[in-house]
């Protein structure tokens, strides 16, 4: 069992670049990534999507990248804007000559214009840089896989505690099973003769009915049906594989037969484990978010 709570990064690195890599991942419906990448790596994002699919199926991850150059310098491109420059020149001349003031203008001054002298960054790799981002990126993943694994075995601890908890109160409504099924027939048999007040009751028409009534309000069905449920439950939460979206499918089909018991039931002792055992099953429902 996995969790899709995780966290890992790595870094790779050459004489020229350094490439570090942070992965973050949380619980979602299906596999949702976002990354964030340097502009240089942008185009190497479906590959990174494969290397990220191979161990994690479902969760929302957010991948973060950073690139650092060790000579920032070495690749950048300065470019002079002569023309503009001249432009800026005849200007200031002009305006000299037509206010009367003196021409005195400094190359220093001149340099600081805007658009005269342009720095610009070189988008181009080293050698060797795609594979330093693929093995920064795949540690990362695994990593994190780590660590979902390690969470994840957290969970099924706390999955395998609450399905004790919830066996239990499966079977304290098993044995209040008959004591209901009493109560229930004196209450039918009750009613039924209050309907017939002052009319001859045919006996076996009245077990009739009564049999009818106990056999709509008996609860046998739903215990075998819980007990199978918990059963499938079980064999998922020691399996090996993905089998979140399954236990989610358990968990509702168990608030099912709960529900049902509830309102089916009259008998106070029932209906306090009812309540107890859907608080179980509603903590079972928000761990299994979580699990991959």
């Amino acid at each position: 069992m996995k969790s899709m709570t995780g966290y890992g990064n790595a870094r790779a690195q050459s004489k020229d670049v350094t490439v570090e890599v942070s992965i973050r991942s949380v619980n979602g419906r299906f596999l949702e990534t976002r990354f964030h990448l340097p502009r240089e790596f942008v185009a190497f994002e479906s590959d990174l999507k494969k290397i990220l699919g191979a161990s994690l199926l479902r969760g929302t991850v957010d991948v973060f990248v950073s690139r650092r150059v060790k000579n920032a310098g070495g690749k950048s491109k300065m470019t002079v804007n002569d023309a503009l420059a001249k432009k800026y020149l005849a200007a200031y001349k002009h305006l000299s000559k037509e206010l009367g003031v003196p021409f005195n203008v400094h190359l220093e001054a001149m340099a600081r214009l805007p658009e005269i002298i342009k720095i610009e960054d070189s988008y181009e790799l080293f050698a060797g840089e795609e594979k330093i981002l693929k093995k920064a990126f795949a540690e990362a993943c695994k990593n994190c896989d780590k660590e979902r694994i390690r969470e994840g075995k957290a969970l099924r601890k706390d999955l395998e505690g609450l399905l004790i908890s919830l066996e239990k109160q499966v079977k304290a409504i098993t044995s209040l099973r008959e004591e209901a099924n009493a109560q229930l027939q004196d209450k039918f048999e009750q009613k039924i003769r209050a309907r017939l007040k002052g009319n001859e009751i045919d006996p076996t028409r009245l077990s009739q009915e009564i049999v009818i009534q106990l056999e709509k309000a008996d609860i046998n069905e739903e215990l075998s049906r819980l007990s199978e449920h918990i059963k499938n439950y079980r064999q998922l939460v020691s399996s090996q594989s993905a089998e979140g979206k399954k236990l989610d499918f358990y968990t509702q089909e168990l608030l099912r037969e709960v529900n049902t018991i509830g309102s089916k039931s009259q008998v106070a002792k029932i209906t306090q484990a009812v309540v107890e055992a859907k608080t179980l099953i509603e903590r079972l429902r928000e761990q299994v978010q979580n699990v991959q």
